[in-house]
């Protein structure tokens, strides 16, 4: 299986996984349209799925094959030096 993976116009790290290449006919209106204009990012084939994504590629297969489509919301990581600078500011209230 080939999956094409499309990044939201209007929100940021959202990404839209489908099993046909421009075929957004399988998505409803309301989430195509509060996901923008789709901008293709990638091909990618079912042994590199795992390496892209945090989620079992059992699950994202079994999504595609369900609805033909999956929604993808990337969490943002933490800045590790804007915690460092929380910690030590703590750390200085408690002296």
């Amino acid at each position: 299986m080939i999956c094409a993976v499309y990044r939201s116009s209007k929100r940021p790290n959202t990404y839209l996984f489908l099993t046909k290449k421009d075929d957004f006919s399988v998505i409803p209106a309301e989430l195509l349209q509060v996901f923008g204009r789709p901008e293709l990012v990638m091909l990618l084939t079912e042994d590199k799925l795992e390496k892209v994504l945090s989620v079992s590629k059992e699950k994202l297969l079994q999504e595609l094959t369900t609805n033909r489509y999956w929604l993808w919301i990337r969490q943002e990581e933490e800045n590790l030096l804007t915690q460092h600078r929380t910690y030590l500011s703590r750390e200085n209230d408690h002296e």
